[in-house]
């Protein structure tokens, strides 16, 4: 195995409520198998959540215990290798999964952009909540009257408590889920469950057992650092519903979500929700993000086979590792 990496950083794009809060960094992997056939995947570590630094990650390529990270990159290329070979798009015959609308500074909205998610066909939007929960309260209860249903992430804050407390009834009714309110415990997530009438997701840290999870009703997977596929298939048959999301990464990490999602979605049918599956105004345009188009909540796949990309891949230096 030959392996031949490029890299990227992502910077913020110029729309304060949608863009990140500062550069992404990663890599891209160009992997020649043993087998003569060439794939690619994208490798896009969170050193602020606890992971190993890119170059661990790299360095780890080289042995026979690649970090999960790695091995996750590894089996992406493969599946995309094998696509390229027979010359054919993954995206070919599976079904569509709709995003939800991304913020990350949503309080910084105007109303009109909310009004324009729901024109364009959104049924959700994902908000991050508990930095300020008093003045995010005051701005989600203000947005009550809007068709839309609500995806709160609270990155288990401390204040998830007193922003719940702060909600109109009107808004707690269109909440569809909350993620992370607090680290994960079972007496204290089903007691949270059950006194606010609110469906809990699990998505950062998951318990150490398998599922079922008391007090948790909605499973978050991120392609690029959980094993998505026999993890779903876990928490499917407990009854819990699954959301697949990208983690910021690089387009190419974004398709990998994107066919994961359509791939459960063929497996399990509706158990599968609308997904976190694109990054509108997440990162300043590149030529990898153009390739990905949308019509409101749809995301088009990127032409090409494989996880698509084909004349971008061709046009980027590569550096063997």
């Amino acid at each position: 195995m030959k392996i031949w990496t490029h890299h990227y950083t992502l910077q913020p794009g110029s729309d304060p409520a949608r863009a990140a809060r500062g550069p992404r960094h990663g890599a891209l992997l160009r992997i020649a198998f043993d087998d003569e056939t060439i794939g690619y995947a994208d490798l896009h570590p969170w050193e602020e959540f606890g992971h190993a630094p890119l170059t661990d990650h790299l360095a780890s390529l080289g042995t026979d215990q690649p970090t999960p990270l790695a091995n996750l990159a590894l089996r992406h290329a493969r599946t995309d290798a094998a696509a390229r070979r027979a010359g054919l798009s993954l995206f070919d015959g599976l079904p569509q999964v709709r995003s939800h609308a991304l913020f990350t500074d949503w309080t910084s909205a105007p109303r009109s952009t909310f009004e324009q998610c729901a024109a364009e066909g959104y049924t959700a939007a994902k908000l991050k909540i508990g930095h300020k929960p008093e003045s995010e309260a005051e701005a989600l209860n203000a947005l009550a009257d809007l068709p839309l249903r609500w995806r709160l992430d609270a990155n288990a804050s401390a204040q998830t408590e007193s922003f719940l407390a702060t909600l109109s009834p009107a808004v707690g009714t269109k909440i569809e889920f909350l993620e992370d309110p607090m680290p994960y415990e079972t007496s204290t997530w089903s007691s949270l469950s059950e006194r606010e009438q609110i469906p809990l997701a699990l998505d950062w840290e998951l318990p150490s057992t398998p599922p079922p999870w008391p007090g948790a009703q909605v499973l978050v997977i991120k392609p690029a650092w959980q094993d998505a596929f026999p993890l779903a298939l876990a928490a499917a048959h407990t009854g819990m519903q699954i959301v697949i999301t990208h983690s910021m990464d690089h387009s190419l990490g974004q398709s990998v979500a994107l066919w994961t999602a359509m791939r459960l979605r063929q497996r399990h049918g509706d158990v599968v929700l609308d997904g976190g599956l694109q990054a509108i105004g997440l990162c300043a345009p590149d030529e990898f993000s153009k390739q990905i188009c949308h019509r409101g909540p749809q995301t088009i796949p990127p032409p090409g086979t494989g996880f698509g990309f084909d004349e971008q891949l061709a046009a980027i230096e590569w550096k063997f590792l």
